[in-house]
């Protein structure tokens, strides 16, 4: 199934690892702005990284 999520914003709290970071990245490549959080700056910075490399 595909879903568009353009010009949607999502919150996923604990996105910076495991299943909160899967769900963040499923959200951005569905289109989505994704806020992402998580313990350490070093850590978002890697996950926001992360998902860019994966979601064109």
């Amino acid at each position: 199934m595909k879903i568009d999520l353009s010009g949607k914003t999502a919150l996923v709290t604990g996105s910076t690892v495991g299943i909160g970071f899967g769900i963040a990245k499923g959200l951005a490549a569905a289109g989505a702005t994704v806020v992402i959080n998580g313990r350490s700056q070093d850590a978002v910075d890697s996950a926001i990284a992360r998902i860019k490399a994966a979601v064109p």
